[in-house]
Order: structure tokens, then C-alpha cells, then sequence
């Protein structure tokens, strides 16, 4: 099986594409760390999931929006150290999925915040109330897309070859 390199001169973007997922990986955990400190601060405890005014973090996508940065952030360094093709293709393509996660989450908080999901349903956000442009999920889909735009141009007209 042939390995694709990636060209050096395309190092600048794969240092752009982690970057962005540091910055990712930096502002998802900040939050998520306040998350639980905030929870535990109320309840006592983080295996609380009913009769809670504020939102659980292991119940809300900010979690695994945070898990999903770290895992994509060690990705693109190893991408970073090897300059596998292959391996930035998978990486671009698992961005892909983070967005549209991320995303799909936005578009859930925009409709809970308009009142568009009938009340009582449970949410996914770790901020409920919030304008959804002041949401940690809106941020992270601004950071997993920067970071998808560099695996996109990395990986476009097979220049990783």
C-alpha cells in the first residue's frame, strides 16, 4: 500500500489547522472545567441528571464537544510530525463530523432559544436562555470550521501527494 506524503510547503496550513484546534481544544475545556465546578459547587456531586436547574456537563454536547477537540488536536500533530496524506484525509474528514456535530447542536439551541421545541424537552445545551450566538457550542463550530478549512486546502487537488 502507497503512502501519500505531504508536501513542506504545506506545512504553514497544518500549523494553521492545529492551531485552530488548540485554540479549539483550550476555550471547549475552559468551559467544560467551569461546567463541572459549577455543578459540583450546587450539587455535590456530578451524577446528577434529574431535577436539575443547571444542565449536567456529562449531559451536554459541550463534553464531547471538548473530547472531540483534544482528539482532533493530538491527530493534527501527529499529521504535523509524519506529513501523511492519508492520515490528514481521515483527520479532514472527521472535521467534517465535528462540524456538522457542532452545527447540529447550534441549530437545536437556536430552536429551543425561538421557542420552536415544544417545552419540557430535554436540552443539550450547557448554557439554556442564551442567545444562541453567545453559546460555547457557536464558538467551537467557528473553531472546527477554521480548522476543517485547512485540512480542506491541504487535502484539495492532491496537493498532499
Amino acid at each position: 500500500m502507497e503512502t501519500n506524503y505531504i508536501q513542506k510547503e504545506n506545512k504553514v496550513w497544518l500549523w494553521a489547522q492545529s492551531f485552530a484546534l488548540l485554540g479549539g481544544t483550550v476555550f471547549a475545556w475552559s468551559n467544560v472545567v467551569t461546567q463541572f465546578i459549577d455543578f459540583y459547587d450546587v450539587y455535590g456531586t456530578v451524577f446528577r441528571f434529574r431535577d436539575c436547574t443547571i444542565p449536567n456537563p456529562l449531559g451536554t454536547a459541550c463534553l464531547y464537544g471538548a473530547v472531540a477537540f483534544f482528539v482532533a488536536f493530538v491527530w493534527s500533530l501527529r499529521v504535523l510530525q509524519t506529513l501523511n496524506g492519508t492520515h490528514q484525509k481521515y483527520l479532514k474528514n472527521f472535521l467534517i463530523f465535528c462540524v456538522l456535530f457542532a452545527a447540529s447542536v447550534f441549530s437545536l439551541e437556536v430552536a429551543e432559544y425561538y421557542a420552536l421545541i415544544p417545552a419540557g424537552t430535554p436540552s443539550v445545551s450547557c448554557t439554556p436562555g442564551a442567545h444562541p450566538l453567545a453559546t460555547p457550542c457557536f464558538y467551537g463550530m467557528l473553531f472546527f470550521i477554521a480548522s476543517l478549512t485547512s485540512a480542506i486546502v491541504i487535502t484539495r487537488e492532491k496537493r498532499y501527494v
